[in-house]
């Protein structure tokens, strides 16, 4: 009786994998189609940090345009043109290579969620980073459209500080104003729920900029729209920061 048991339960988990695995080997360059907006994190050739925000657009087949703002080692970047080509396999597995000015950039990837998002880690040697692609879904890419409560997380490392971490919640009132409040770490220094007030603009591909004040100091981001509206990609655009993060409603 025993044996039946096993091998009824040997037969179910082997159709269930089979099953997985042949969902998981579905994909093509068909499944990264339209716009996303992405994140990456970690330290170039020269082991200067890096943060980046951005946008892209892709088309199906294998190319895909966008802008992207960037922290290289401290030095900003913002709405820098991109360029790029991507290749999937039919096990969601890929590569892509990006241009950047004249920057030549190439990752490794997988495909997950059916293409609503990406996971990518750089294949220079010398790198180490890693990035998140997210889907945006059907936004309104308008003030009005960007509107309500998010959870904003973000860290990194003011360059003549030390490492940093932020946390907190803020209202968008579809015009342009945030109001809310934040906890952070300042190199160690933690500061709890300080109230925080700034301005956001939103763009036509759904990138836009906040400035955001606490206790008297002034963060500048530039981020991308994803989750239909419901979520977003940052990176700080001070000289001599690091830091980028996310937000969810």
């Amino acid at each position: 009786m025993n044996s039946r048991i096993l091998h009824k339960a040997l037969v179910t988990i082997t159709a269930v994998l089979a099953l997985g695995l042949a969902a998981w080997g579905q994909c093509s360059n068909a499944n990264v189609t339209g716009k996303y907006g992405f994140e990456i994190n970690g330290f170039t050739k020269n082991a200067q940090p890096i943060s980046v925000a951005g946008y892209l657009k892709a088309d199906g087949k294998g190319t895909f345009k966008g802008t992207e703002s960037a922290s290289i080692g401290g030095t900003i970047f913002t709405n820098v043109p991109i360029t790029g080509t991507y290749s999937i396999n039919a096990d969601c597995t890929g590569s892509a290579i990006t241009k950047v000015q004249k920057s030549v950039n190439h990752f490794n990837l997988v495909v997950v969620s059916g293409g609503k998002s990406l996971q990518t880690v750089s294949a220079d040697s010398g790198n180490v980073e890693t990035e998140i692609v997210q889907a945006q879904g059907k936004t309104t890419c308008t003030l009005a459209g960007l509107k309500g409560s998010f959870g904003i997380q973000s860290s990194g490392m003011f360059l003549t500080i030390g490492s940093v971490a932020f946390d907190g919640v803020f209202t968008l009132d579809g015009k342009g104003v945030v109001s809310g409040k934040e906890s952070g770490s300042i190199a160690g220094s933690i500061f709890t729920w300080l109230p925080a007030s700034g301005t956001y603009t939103v763009a036509s591909n759904c990138t836009g900029t906040m400035a955001i004040t606490v206790s008297g100091q002034t963060q500048h981001l530039s981020f991308v729209v994803t989750n239909g509206g419901k979520g977003m990609l940052l990176v700080e655009t001070d000289a001599n920061t690091v830091v980028s993060g996310f937000g969810q409603q």
